[in-house]
């Protein structure tokens, strides 16, 4: 059953997200080839300075667009991503998901999973986008592999000393840092979920007001609980300030590690209170 909300909800963004994908692409493509024929000097040279000066103006009226669809990119796929959980769980369409021989965990984790998988898109999206609107491919690819070689190089000249820093392996390091972005992207995710639960509760006639109210209040409960975790860290780990002063690489290593705990944990408890609230306190317009 989770299979089959999973693939539902994704089909359904999907109808709202892939013209809009396509569009910030067909944008970008727009733009390149404006911007191409702005370089032409033989172009320039051979045709009426007016048409030239119309080609740079919509050259630069399609770059302000596309910066503007950039940026409304990520923003849709935020508000997309919170706009499917409330209509889908707290209008008239909660009444029908409500009622399907499944738990609220499934429900919810449906959701998550759909949420991680546009926010992948988007990003796959946006750095096409500018692939796109660079056009310099061959200084791309030059740039990635001077990257490459120089990452290459680095470990194998520094990478004994890297190892004994961190006090791990750097390929376990980069695993850890991947966990890391995934457990704030979910601890984000699932805020924005509690947000609009939580909301519904605070205000049952502003509820959009309500959302960004509840979204505040998790945010401070949450800087909250990294202070106590701070606190409780420099108590329980033995040597933890010697660690912090002494050992760039290991405080590093208490960062990442502490911080994907408590994502980890934060994103369990507000998995919960999601449940929770649409199990014992569904409050649907």
């Amino acid at each position: 059953m989770l299979g089959k909300l999973t693939k539902h909800e994704f089909f359904s963004v999907g109808r709202i997200a892939a013209p809009t994908y396509l569009a910030v692409l067909v944008i970008a493509a727009i733009g390149r080839f404006l911007t191409w024929l702005t370089s032409r000097q033989y172009l320039i040279d051979n045709v009426p300075a007016t048409f030239v000066k119309i080609i740079k103006t919509l050259s630069s009226l399609i770059t302000t667009i596309y910066v503007i669809a950039f940026i409304a990119l990520i923003i849709m796929t935020i508000f997309l991503m919170v706009y499917r959980f409330y209509k889908n769980f707290f209008t008239d369409e909660g009444y029908l998901m409500n009622t399907l021989p499944v738990r609220p965990a499934s429900l919810v984790t449906s959701k998550l999973f759909n949420s991680w998988i546009w926010i992948f898109f988007s990003l796959i999206i946006a750095f096409g986008s500018l692939y796109i609107t660079l056009g310099h491919y061959d200084q791309l690819v030059d740039l990635v592999e001077k990257l490459s070689d120089t990452v290459k190089e680095v470990l194998d000249r520094e990478g004994d000393f890297l190892r004994d820093e961190l006090g791990v392996p750097i390929w376990v390091f980069v695993v850890e840092l991947v966990l890391l972005v995934f457990s704030y992207v979910t601890r984000y995710i699932l805020t924005w979920y509690s947000s609009v639960g939580f909301g519904m509760l605070l205000s049952k006639k502003h509820k959009a007001l309500g959302t960004i109210m509840a979204y505040i209040i998790l945010e401070i409960v949450g800087y909250i609980l990294v202070g106590i975790y701070l606190a409780v860290a420099a108590k329980v780990i033995p040597n933890y300030y010697d660690i912090i002063n002494t050992s760039g690489g290991k405080a590093l290593q208490l960062v990442v590690l502490g911080s994907l705990a408590l994502n980890t944990i934060l994103s369990g408890l507000l998995f919960w209170f999601d449940c929770f609230i649409m199990k014992h306190r569904l409050n649907i317009d």
